[in-house]
């Protein structure tokens, strides 16, 4: 029995030596900030009627940061916001916000893959994609936040320091989620292989309001060494959304953001724990949005869940301008205006209702007597209807179809340098396709798109 209590004593000695107390506060200037969630990627409290915060951390935390709440932003100027302080050698933190708003309206701009290797390819990301971001964000009358899907760059870190300092342009926020190829090939397992990620960019697995909704950031890339990784959820970080999500409002609408998808529609490649994932959200409405595929899709799983996969900023990885599914390269952008939640993808240098590509027929190598339809942002609330020659023939089904625009301009680029295309970089079926097969003394098509949200646009094709 004394043996007992010994080792009693010594477990409950050791859980104190593993632990330290610290403090801080969370403020607005001289105002001071109730009910913010502080947490150390592991242990949680809240903000007391003071600002203050107290609670006990693990001993080798690397962070103790904030759930940034809505109306507020920590100051962004270094291409990060500082919404987190490193733990090492500190017991006292303090963060003073900026206010942003006082509206639930809301929009986030999301990116995926900007991807960039070496100079060149970032001066390809600070021209034309970074114009059109600089827009978009300066069109928003409300609170705007950016996202960055991971693959900020392309296993070469010292580019994330240059993307820091070129994405404060746009003049919002820019949240950044870590990539396979953000993390450090030659380094050895998950967390070692994010150190020089971590250092630039903060931690991994985080999270901020925007409006009355939340966006979970996390890290969904299991890395073990030299590019071999696998998509998933590690036992420690659901331990910490859970925690998390229990101090979430119910009414809250979620925002996973991720850099690969739950599940890559055209494989067999799914996330681990990933049913673990949505259990823990289970209660609240969301979404998952990810890039890493350089694709766009949007995927509805088993109960309901969504997945806004969002195509390259970088499209074939700087090559062209098109991804390899025919999507022009760009981002998506979420708004939540007067309680209703919208979106759109914007395609870089082109207006917000370029929302389709049509190519005639002869074209398409799969379809070549129809005209085909690429829809990029499809889902199953669209509708692509067509007339001949004004009389209405139907709702068209969706077909699995290659890009003849991403075909002739990737052909254009290898045969010029006398190479065959990359397996990742050669074109890719996918099913936001429409084929419109006319009868042959047919004079005129008219195609008519409708969105989810009851945009409609038009495309006269006159056939002699």
């Amino acid at each position: 029995r004394s043996f007992s209590v010994i080792a009693l004593l010594l477990l409950l000695s050791a859980g104190i030596a593993e632990a330290r107390q610290v403090k801080g506060c969370v403020s607005c200037g001289k105002d001071k900030l109730e009910g913010i969630i502080v947490t150390d990627g592991t242990n949680f409290t809240s903000t007391r009627k003071n600002g203050r915060f107290s609670f006990d951390i693990k001993d080798d935390a690397e962070f103790v940061y904030i759930v940034t709440p809505s109306g507020y932003a920590a100051d962004w100027s270094s291409g990060v916001p500082a919404f987190y302080q490193r733990a090492e050698g500190r017991n006292d933190f303090c963060f003073d916000l900026k206010k942003t708003g006082d509206t639930s309206d809301y929009s986030i701009i999301a990116i995926a893959d900007p991807q960039t290797k070496g100079k060149g390819h970032f001066a390809k990301f600070a021209a034309e994609p970074m114009a059109d971001l600089c827009k978009t964000a300066s069109e928003q009358n409300h609170p705007t936040v950016g996202l960055v899907l991971g693959d900020i760059c392309w296993d070469s870190l010292e580019m994330l320091e240059m993307y820091k300092k070129e994405i404060v342009r746009t003049g919002i926020p820019f949240y950044p989620v870590v990539g396979n190829h953000d993390h450090e090939k030659e380094a050895k397992g998950d967390f070692n292989t994010t150190a020089s990620y971590r250092q630039a960019m903060g931690p991994e697995n985080y999270a901020f309001f925007a409006g009355n909704d939340v966006v979970i950031v996390l890290d969904n890339i299991i890395y073990d060494t030299n590019k071999k990784y696998q998509n998933g959820y590690t036992p420690q970080i659901l331990s910490w959304v859970k925690a998390l999500v229990s101090m979430i409002p119910e009414d809250s609408y979620i925002y996973v953001a991720q850099h690969a998808p739950v599940l890559v529609w055209d494989s067999d490649i799914k996330a681990e724990r990933a049913s673990e994932l949505t259990d823990i959200l289970d209660g609240h409405e969301f979404c998952f949005v990810s890039g890493h595929t350089h694709i766009n899709n949007y995927l509805v799983y088993e109960g309901g869940a969504v997945e806004h996969n969002v195509a390259a900023l970088c499209g074939s990885w700087w090559d062209v301008d098109y991804c390899t599914d025919g999507t022009p390269r760009g981002y998506k952008v979420f708004t939540r205006k007067d309680g209703n939640l919208t979106w759109y993808y914007k395609s870089v240098d082109y207006p917000k209702d370029f929302q389709m590509q049509v190519f005639a027929k002869g074209e398409s190598s799969v379809f070549p007597d129809s005209i085909l339809v690429n829809v990029w942002d499809w889902d199953p609330e669209w509708s692509v209807t067509w007339y001949q020659d004004g009389v209405f023939k139907g709702e068209l089904e969706n077909v699995m179809a290659l890009s003849p625009a991403y075909v002739k301009e990737i052909n254009s680029v290898f045969d010029a340098k006398g190479e065959k295309i990359p397996k990742y970089k050669r074109p890719r079926m996918n099913y936001h396709y429409f084929a419109v097969t006319p009868d042959k003394d047919a004079e005129e098509v008219r195609i008519c798109i409708r969105s989810r949200f009851g945009q409609t646009w038009e495309h006269v094709m006159n056939l002699k």
